[in-house]
C-alpha cells in the first residue's frame, strides 16, 4: 500500500497516526499557512476552503507538504475513515487525496485536481532520451542546456544560511501559484531533510557563485520525485526547463523507474515526456452547513485547462 519513503516517514510527521484494521498507519495532518497563497485560490474560487485551513477545521489524511504521497484508492480512504471514527478523533471536515472520485460515497465530495505528472523512464542515458524527441522538442532541450552553459550544480548543505536562502527562493516562487504554503518554508526544508535523511537532495544552481535557483528530490524505491523548485527572477532563458531536464538526466543516471514532477505546469511538464496521473481531493463531513458549503464549491470550481504535448517520435 505505502512506497518505501511513505514507510520510513509515517511516524515523524507532526500530527496524530491513524492505525486502519490491517495495522497500516497513516498520518492524520492538520495543515498551516500563510496569507500570501490567497490571490491564487480566489483566482481558482477556493478562498473558502483556503480560510478553513487557516481557521484549523480541516485535517487531511496524508499531509498537504508532500505532494503526491498518499494518493489513496477509494477503498482506502473509507478505511481511513472508519479507522477515524472508531478512534473516535474529532474530525469535522477530512481531507484524502484519492485516486478516483469518491462522488458515490455518502458524505464525500471530490474535486478533480491538477494532474500528477510523471515520466517513466524508457531510456540507457540522456543522451537516448533526447535522441528520441522530435526535431522541435530536441532544439527546445538544446536550447535550455545551452542557455544555461555557465550554470554549475552542487548539492546545497543543510546548514542555516543556504537553507534559508533557498525557502526565500521557493516564497518568491511559490506565492500564488499554490493554495496553501506553510508559514515558515525553511522549516518545510528542514522537515524534508529529517524526514527522509540522505534520500532528500538539494541540488543548487550556481552562476559565478551566486545560488539562483535550485530543485529538490526524494528517492523512493524505483521512483524518484521532484519536490521543490525555486528560483531568482532573472534568471536565464528556459532555466526551468534546464532545472526539469537535470532531474530527468538524474532519474535516468540513477537507474530509477520513474521521475515524478507533482502538480501544476501540466502543459510544459509533458513536453519533457511527462504523462498525467488523475488525483482528486476529496472531502468528507457529516456536518450540514459544511456539506452545503462544498456541493457549493462543487458548482463554482473550476478546474485548470491544459493541453498535453507528446514530444517523442
Amino acid at each position: 500500500m505505502h512506497t518505501p519513503a511513505e514507510n520510513a516517514i509515517v511516524g515523524k510527521l507532526p500530527g496524530r497516526l491513524i492505525t486502519l484494521e490491517d495495522g497500516v498507519l497513516l498520518p492524520l495532518t492538520q495543515p498551516l499557512v500563510r496569507r500570501s497563497s490567497g490571490q491564487y485560490a480566489r483566482q481558482r474560487r477556493l478562498a473558502v476552503l483556503n480560510r478553513w485551513i487557516r481557521k484549523g477545521i480541516l485535517q487531511v489524511v496524508g499531509s498537504p507538504w508532500l505532494p503526491g504521497f498518499w494518493v489513496l484508492s477509494p477503498e482506502n480512504a473509507n478505511r481511513a475513515l472508519n479507522s477515524i471514527k472508531k478512534m473516535r478523533l474529532p474530525v469535522k471536515l477530512l481531507l484524502a487525496v484519492t485516486s478516483e472520485s469518491m462522488k458515490e460515497n455518502k458524505n464525500w465530495y471530490s474535486f478533480i485536481a491538477d494532474p500528477l505528472m510523471t515520466v517513466t523512464v524508457q531510456w540507457t542515458s540522456f543522451d537516448s532520451y533526447a535522441q528520441e524527441m522530435k526535431k522541435k522538442y530536441r532544439a527546445r532541450l538544446n536550447k535550455a542546456l545551452k542557455s544555461n552553459a555557465e550554470v554549475e550544480v552542487r548539492r546545497l548543505s543543510p546548514d542555516e544560511a543556504e537553507f534559508t536562502r533557498a525557502s526565500q527562493l521557493l516564497a518568491a516562487t511559490l506565492t500564488d501559484r499554490v493554495v496553501a504554503m506553510p508559514e515558515n518554508l525553511a522549516w518545510l526544508l528542514k522537515m524534508y531533510q529529517e524526514c527522509f535523511g540522505p534520500s532528500f537532495q538539494m541540488h543548487g544552481f550556481f552562476i559565478r557563485g551566486e545560488l539562483i535557483g535550485f530543485i529538490s528530490t526524494v528517492e523512493d524505491g524505483k521512483l524518484l520525485r521532484a519536490m521543490h523548485y525555486g528560483s531568482i527572477e532573472n534568471t536565464p532563458q528556459d532555466f526551468y526547463s534546464y532545472a526539469m531536464f537535470y532531474a530527468i538526466r538524474k532519474g535516468i543516471e540513477g537507474g530509477f523507474e520513474k521521475v515524478s514532477f507533482g502538480r501544476t505546469a501540466t502543459e510544459i511538464k509533458s513536453t519533457y515526456g511527462a504523462l498525467p496521473e488523475a488525483n482528486y481531493f476529496s472531502f468528507y463531513s457529516e456536518n450540514w452547513f459544511f456539506q452545503q458549503l462544498l456541493k457549493l464549491a462543487q458548482r463554482r470550481y473550476e478546474p485548470k485547462s491544459y493541453v498535453l504535448r507528446s514530444p517523442f517520435k
